[in-house]
């Protein structure tokens, strides 16, 4: 039914034409017989069947044909259909402030932009409810946007009036998306003002995700924690670079080939053009890397202003060279020297190259990852390109039989995979972020603990996002870890629970270090450093040393949060199996697993 409505709406010109000339059709065959005179020339018979459409005929009992009968209440739907679209189009304003005076759960997307479109098609496809905020009575995507069901708001977001006319007070989800940064951060201000007013004791709080396009802005407005401390409204600020290298990461993980400690190969990251995408990419990877083999991960960044914007990157991120490697190829990646150092890199069996072209031209994306797929054409080195639309040059680089290179290019960063509930959200992720800040909560109180007593010890609505993101990238990594030890997830239903699935007390050791190594990241990487005492000012913890010099009571932290992996996943609908691996063939099953160094 509903793919019949969008193709009546597509159509509706054709139809209505359609429709017309077969009521005409219809009076004209059966006027003669009705009338009951001769001489009545085409032209004749036509005007008469014209008045049908303004119900104009006489009936007179006993002489109306079935085709005349047709044709004059054909003619009357098609009128009154015609009336009800003239006053759907001058009243439209009217009648969405009528069906917006009840609205309730409900999504609010304020800007109407490529993003603003695409979420809002997104959330209507899954059945919610969309009203749009747009300031510009001429934006091109308005039409398509009410015709897929979304009731439109004109006028700027940040008005109060206007997010109380758009019952923001009473919405599920409030999506701030235009393209002015301030007035996306103006916006989610003024949301949790409104409801703070209007709707203080709501059961489940207003989600507001704003997006903030510069991306130090965006770390810097979670790490002021101004965001913080409203049970109403639950407010995070969103990258769309992040999201971009966040899923790029989790659907091709870098550490592609399983590292067990002993193995002294690394993982090699090549960015070309360090933008804010490219930062991205570099800081998601940093966050993931953390591999069992203890190796740490070498990034080189391949620009013309490369060392340039390797000082300022480091200005901004000073903790990352205390994650990973970084050094730098300065020029075109098409030079010929550079592309050489590619090639040999590409055949050294000691690291997993990965290159990722970053460029904010499609075109040029994909010239350059063309260029980079034929000099490398005989070492498996996979090639990620950035590319902004789905269609066009996209479609290119994804097709298959398109020539030798199609397979070894992939294509991140598109704004239909991105501008997504799931993606903008994170309710999957979130589940398991939750869950682990849940678990991390019943154990901290079981040992004594006051909840509210520090930052971290506070429920998830009251939590400050530096730590709900925290537990999102504990859950990123999940993934890691079990490729680590063979393993992977399946679809299973929550019934199920684990399948009876543990690990072993050396597996658990291992990921123990590989939990911590990855915790010690997330806090360097954000500024934290090594202090004698946690102080969530000057941003120092006494637990930023390496494993081997952590005391047992922080070590069994990192065992807790290992072994409660099994139970998140099966919450989540997931459980774990292990793949078969040569030294799981043997009867004993995996020998004990010993640390690197």
């Amino acid at each position: 039914m509903r793919r019949l409505l969008a193709f009546l709406r597509y159509h509706e010109a054709r139809v209505v034409l359609a429709w017309v000339l077969l009521t005409l059709g219809l009076g004209v065959e059966g006027l003669p017989s009705y009338l009951q005179e001769s001489g009545y020339t085409f032209l004749d018979l036509l005007y008469q069947a014209v008045q049908l459409f303004v119900m104009q005929l006489q009936v007179l009992p006993g002489r109306t044909p079935w085709t005349l009968e047709l044709a004059r209440w054909s003619a009357a739907t098609v009128s009154f259909y015609a009336v009800l679209r003239a006053g759907s189009v001058l009243f439209a304003g009217e009648l969405e402030r009528l069906r917006l005076r009840h609205l309730s759960g409900h999504v609010v997307v304020c800007g109407l932009g490529r993003k603003g479109l695409q979420l809002t098609q997104d959330f209507l496809a899954r059945g919610d409810k969309v009203v749009i905020i747009e300031k510009d009575e001429e934006n091109d995507h308005l039409l398509a946007a009410r015709e897929a069901g979304a009731l439109v708001v004109l006028n700027a977001a940040a008005d109060d009036a206007i997010l109380r006319q758009a019952r923001v007070a009473h919405a599920a989800v409030l999506l701030a998306v235009t393209g002015d940064d301030g007035a996306n951060i103006e916006t989610a201000v003024a949301a949790r003002r409104l409801v703070r007013a209007e709707a203080p004791g709501r059961t489940m709080p207003l989600r507001v995700h704003a997006h903030v396009g510069d991306l130090r802005l965006c770390g810097l407005l979670r790490a002021s924690k101004a965001f913080a401390g409203e049970e109403s409204v639950e407010t995070a600020p969103f990258n769309i670079h992040e999201a971009a290298a966040r899923v790029l990461l989790r659907d091709n993980p870098l550490d592609r080939e399983r590292l067990l400690p002993g193995d002294t190969r690394f993982v090699h990251l090549c960015v070309v053009e360090f933008g804010q995408m490219g930062e991205s990419v570099a800081l998601q990877a940093a966050r993931m890397v953390h591999l069992a083999n203890g190796s740490r991960l070498r990034v080189t960044l391949i620009d013309r202003d490369a060392e340039e914007r390797r000082k300022r990157f480091l200005g901004r991120c000073p903790g990352f060279t205390a994650v990973a490697d970084l050094d730098v190829l300065e020029g075109d990646v098409e030079y010929a020297d550079i592309l050489a150092q590619l090639e040999e890199w590409g055949r050294d069996p000691g690291r997993l190259l990965d290159i990722v072209v970053c460029f904010d031209d499609d075109r040029r994306s994909l010239t350059c990852a063309l260029a980079l797929v034929e000099r490398l054409r005989e070492r498996r080195v996979p090639v990620w390109v950035r590319m902004s639309q789905g269609a066009g040059l996209s479609t290119l680089a994804r097709a298959s039989g398109t020539g030798s290179w199609t397979g070894r290019i992939s294509v991140f960063g598109l704004l239909d995979r991105l501008c997504t509930r799931e993606s903008v959200l994170g309710e999957s992720l979130d589940q398991l972020a939750r869950k682990a800040h849940e678990d991390y909560l019943r154990r901290k109180l079981a040992q004594g603990e006051a909840m509210g007593s520090r930052p971290s010890l506070r429920p998830w609505h009251e939590l400050d996002e530096f730590f709900r993101e925290s537990n999102r990238q504990q859950a990123d990594h999940i993934p890691v870890k079990l490729r680590a030890i063979g393993c992977r997830t399946e679809p299973s239903s929550p019934e199920a629970g684990t399948g009876g699935f543990t690990f072993t007390p050396d597996e658990v050791e291992m990921l123990a270090r590989m939990e911590h190594d990855r915790w010690c990241a997330r806090h360097l990487l954000d500024g934290w450093r090594r202090g004698d005492t946690r102080d969530e000012v000057a941003r120092t913890h006494p637990c930023i040393i390496p494993w081997e010099k952590l005391s047992e009571s922080y070590r069994d932290n990192d065992r807790a949060a290992v072994r409660q992996i099994p139970e998140l996943l099966a919450l989540a609908g997931q459980r774990i199996i292990r793949e078969a691996t040569p030294e799981r063939q043997g009867e004993a099953g995996a020998p004990p697993l010993a640390r690197a160094g």
